[in-house]
């Protein structure tokens, strides 16, 4: 799944990470530093041109080199913060209503015994 978001004139698509380790450690990062771990879910999620910040699993100090690195490129920091949550939401896989309404109606399919 990917989200499109507008930071300043650009739109930058963003896609959840493959790592689900990438993804833990930047939810954890949010209870030390809420600001810092909204822009590192942003950069783990980030699918726009390559950004200087690379990621070398600290969330936290790479938060930060993203939130500098797009505060330079003149984005304001309102598009910052939401287009971080967004990328939070991607990384922790909150669950839409539909899913949940599916996941309570669902039950497994049943199969033949595997014995005569």
């Amino acid at each position: 799944m990917s989200v499109v978001v507008q930071l300043g004139a650009h739109s930058v698509s963003l896609r959840a990470p493959p790592s689900s380790m990438v993804r833990r450690e930047v939810a954890v990062a949010m209870s030390t530093s809420p600001l810092r771990g909204l822009c590192a879910a942003l950069g783990v999620c980030w699918g726009g041109k390559a950004l200087k910040a690379k990621y070398a699993y600290q969330p936290l100090p790479y938060g930060g080199e993203v939130f500098d690195e797009l505060m330079a490129l003149g984005i304001p920091e309102g598009d910052i913060y939401e287009a971080g949550q967004k990328a939070l939401a991607l990384c922790v896989e909150v669950p839409t209503e539909e899913a949940v309404a599916r996941a309570e109606g669902f039950t497994a399919p049943q199969t033949e015994p595997s014995t005569p």
